[in-house]
């Protein structure tokens, strides 16, 4: 009995010893502290924007084209108006978010600079959608991710909104590669249609409803405030990780 306990042990012994001496495969970071200081002066120069309109003749969103076909839309980077008010921004994070992501893979991105006279994440009458609209049938991208951000007490990193798997237009596996890629970077906490993008003329249903899958980012914010200290710095520049690297692996199976 002694030696087959002895046994035991040794073989577990040479097991454990196999298994720590299998290599580890590990990405390169890939976001460097400059892009986060860059994104981080937008979103600064987006909060000033507060109770300020475009000057006459200007356009309260920009366009960043690109060079893949992807296209990425925040349109809460500055407060909306929608029904008579004016509502809470999502904050100028989001947008510094899309722009840093952009930059690197080379996605187009769209997103408003100062408060405007609609809410394009709620009617199709307005500027933004129009010009979104063209850049759908001029580009034909692959899908659309649309930015929001989320209450810090809500209790989820990210949640999802994909009409209830309608606006993906049969794509599941876009979706499960998504939440791969957030998993990796230690996004882990997800939520599934919390806020659908089902309800009202949201981007994600005027872009399935044009043919092209897209998904409703909802981000807490604590993950889109870089200026707010080194601890959302880091989990900023995860985002951005995980995003980019979704967005280039997507783009190779073209």
């Amino acid at each position: 009995m002694k030696l087959i306990k002895t046994t035991y042990v040794i073989g577990i012994f040479i097991s454990l010893l196999g298994c720590s001496a299998r290599p580890l495969h590990y990405d390169k970071a890939i976001v460097e502290p400059g892009i986060v200081a860059t994104a981080i002066e937008l979103e600064d120069r987006l909060n000033k924007r507060q109770g300020v309109t475009a000057a006459e003749g200007e356009r309260w969103f920009e366009v960043i084209q690109g060079s893949i076909p992807v296209v990425i839309t925040v349109p809460h980077s500055t407060a909306p108006f929608r029904e008579g008010k004016r509502r809470f921004s999502d904050g100028g994070g989001t947008a510094a978010l899309a722009v840093a992501i952009g930059r690197i893979t080379g996605a187009t991105v769209i997103y408003t600079t100062y408060e405007g006279p609609s809410d394009p994440n709620f009617y199709d009458d307005n500027a933004f959608k129009e010009q979104l609209k063209a850049i759908l049938v001029k580009s034909n991208p692959k899908y659309v991710l649309d930015i929001h951000s989320s209450h810090p007490y809500r209790s989820y990193d990210v949640d999802i909104g994909t009409m209830s798997g309608q606006s993906l237009l049969g794509n599941n596996d876009l979706l499960e590669n998504l939440l791969e890629h957030f998993r990796r970077e230690g996004i882990t906490h997800i939520s599934n249609n919390r806020f659908a993008a089902s309800k009202n003329q949201t981007i994600t249903k005027f872009s399935s409803a044009n043919g092209i899958p897209a998904i409703q980012l909802e981000f807490n914010s604590t993950w889109v405030n870089p200026s707010n200290g080194n601890i959302q710095a880091q989990r900023f520049s995860l985002l951005i990780q995980a995003l980019v690297r979704f967005i280039n692996s997507s783009v190779e199976e073209l």
